[in-house]
C-alpha cells in the first residue's frame, strides 16, 4: 500500500482505497496522488501540495483540467439533453460529428463517424469493420510492440505475440532503424505468404506503452504504399496520439499519410469518456445495422465534449501554441539528459516524449522523487513505461513559466536519486 510521510489525509483515502477496490483496475503507480481539485497544469492534493502535471492522464487533458471556456461551452451544449440518448437521435451528435470529419479535412477519406465508449471498443470497432468489408479475407497484421487495448481484436493485436492465429506481424522502428528495404521485404513477403487474404493492416504512429519510439516517416508511408497496392485498409490508432499531440491536429498529418480508418480517443473529449473512429463510408458501412452499438457510445456528455474541445482548438489556436512550448520542452529535457548520466536517451516529438532511464528502479525513484519535488511542490508522471521510461506528456495549454519551475524541480529533486540501485534491490 502507498504512504507518503506527511499525507495523513491522502495517507487515509489510499488505505480506504485498498480496503474496498480491487487494485487491478487502476495502473500501476508508485505514488498515487490523491487530488482534491485542478486547473490548467496543476493539480493540488488533499494534503495541499501542488504538482505540475507531466501526465494528463495519459495524454487525455490536452486542454488542460478545468478549462473555463471548455466547461462552459459543455454545459451549454448540454442544457436539456438526457445524460443518455441510447436508441435515440439527437442534433448534437449530428454537430460533433460534422465538426470532427471537418477537423480532419487533411484526410479525404474522413467521411463517416463510428462512435465507440472507450479506446480499445473502439480499435475493436474498427476491425470488426474491415473484416465485414472483406469477408472473404481473415488475416490482420499489426506492427510489433504496439498497445492497443486489453480487450476483443484490440488485445489481439496488442504487444508481440497474439492467441489469434490470424494475426501477423511486422517489426516496427525502435532503438535500431533497419534500412528502409528491409521492411519492404517483409511487407513483401507477408503479401506473398497470404495472397489475396490480408483484411487490415494497424499500426500507431508511434509506440507509447512499449517507450516512446517515433519511427522515420518513410515507415508509414511505405506501409500505406503498400496497403493501397494490395486493397488493405489502413487503421491508424490514434488513440493517445490525436488532438494536438505530435506537433499537429492529427499524426497522420505528421507522418505524411491518409488512413482508411483513424481510431480516436483520449484527449478527444478532453477528459469525458469517448472515442471515435472516421473514415471511409464503405468500410464502416460493411458493418450490419446494430453490429456496433453499445449503451454508451455518442451519448450527448461525449458529443456535447468532443465538439466544446474542437471549437476550443480553433478559438484558442491550442495545435499553434504547443509548436511553441514544444520547443522548449525537448530543450528542457535535453539540459536534463545532459545533467543526469542515468538518463541514456530522450524520444519523442510535440508535446509527447519518453525519458530512458538507466533501469526499472532508477525510473521509479525518478517518478517519487519528483513527486516528493521540494515539499510543498512537485512533479506527477504516470509510473513508468516498459519499466524504465517516464512518459512526458503534460497538457497542451502549459506555459513557459510552469515548464521552467518544472524543470528546476525535476533538477533538484533528481539529485536525490541514486543510480546505483538496480532492479535487483528496488
Amino acid at each position: 500500500m502507498i504512504q507518503h510521510r506527511g499525507e495523513r489525509h491522502g495517507n487515509a483515502i489510499r488505505r480506504r482505497a485498498a480496503s474496498k477496490g480491487v487494485e487491478r483496475s487502476r495502473a500501476p503507480s508508485s505514488t498515487l496522488p490523491v487530488i482534491a481539485r485542478a486547473k490548467g497544469s496543476a493539480l493540488w492534493t488533499v494534503d495541499g501540495r501542488k504538482l505540475t502535471d507531466f501526465a494528463s492522464g495519459h495524454c487525455v487533458a490536452n486542454l488542460g483540467h478545468g478549462h473555463t471556456a471548455f466547461e462552459r461551452r459543455c454545459r451549454e451544449l448540454l442544457k436539456g439533453f438526457p445524460r443518455n440518448a441510447y436508441g435515440l437521435g439527437t442534433e448534437l451528435e449530428v454537430q460533433a460529428m460534422d465538426a470532427l470529419l471537418r477537423s480532419m479535412k487533411g484526410n479525404p477519406k474522413a467521411e463517416k463517424v463510428l462512435w465507440a465508449a472507450t479506446g480499445a471498443d473502439g480499435i475493436h470497432k474498427a476491425m470488426m469493420a474491415a473484416l465485414r468489408f472483406q469477408p472473404d479475407r481473415h488475416i490482420i497484421v499489426a506492427t510489433r510492440g504496439g498497445f492497443h487495448g486489453k480487450k476483443g481484436l484490440a488485445g489481439d493485436v496488442s504487444g508481440n505475440a497474439s492467441d489469434n492465429p490470424n494475426v501477423r506481424w511486422l517489426s516496427f522502428p525502435q532503438a535500431d532503424v533497419e534500412p528502409r528495404a528491409n521492411y519492404r521485404k517483409k511487407l513483401d513477403r507477408l503479401a506473398a505468404d497470404h495472397p489475396g487474404d490480408i483484411a487490415l493492416f494497424i499500426t500507431e504512429p508511434y509506440l507509447g506503452a512499449a517507450g516512446s519510439y517515433h519511427p522515420p516517416k518513410w515507415y508509414h508511408q511505405m506501409i500505406q504504399t503498400w496497403c493501397n497496392k494490395h486493397g488493405i485498409p489502413f487503421i491508424f490508432d490514434e488513440i493517445q496520439s490525436c488532438h494536438g499531440r505530435t506537433g499537429n491536429m492529427y499524426a497522420y498529418e505528421t507522418y505524411g499519410v491518409t488512413p482508411d480508418l483513424v481510431a480516436l480517443g483520449k484527449g478527444l473529449g478532453n477528459g469525458e469518456p469517448v472515442a471515435a473512429v472516421a473514415g471511409r463510408a464503405d468500410i464502416l458501412d460493411a458493418l450490419e445495422p446494430g453490429d456496433a452499438s453499445d449503451t454508451f457510445s455518442g451519448n450527448p456528455r461525449a458529443c456535447a465534449a468532443v465538439l466544446a474541445a474542437l471549437e476550443i482548438f480553433k478559438s484558442e489556436a491550442i495545435v499553434r501554441q504547443a509548436k511553441a512550448r514544444a520547443v522548449e520542452l525537448r530543450s528542457m529535457l535535453d539540459a536534463l539528459k545532459s545533467h543526469f548520466a542515468f538518463i541514456k536517451a530522450v524520444r519523442g516529438e510535440g508535446m509527447v516524449y519518453g525519458i530512458e532511464v538507466t533501469n526499472g528502479a532508477v525510473a521509479n525513484q525518478c517518478v517519487l522523487e519528483a513527486y516528493l519535488g521540494n515539499g510543498k511542490k512537485g512533479v506527477h508522471f504516470i509510473g513508468p513505461l516498459a519499466g524504465n521510461v517516464l512518459r512526458v506528456s503534460p497538457p497542451l495549454v502549459i506555459n513557459a513559466k510552469e515548464l521552467d519551475e518544472a524543470y528546476r524541480l525535476l533538477r533538484d529533486s533528481w539529485s536525490r536519486v541514486d543510480p546505483t540501485v538496480d532492479n535487483s534491490v528496488s
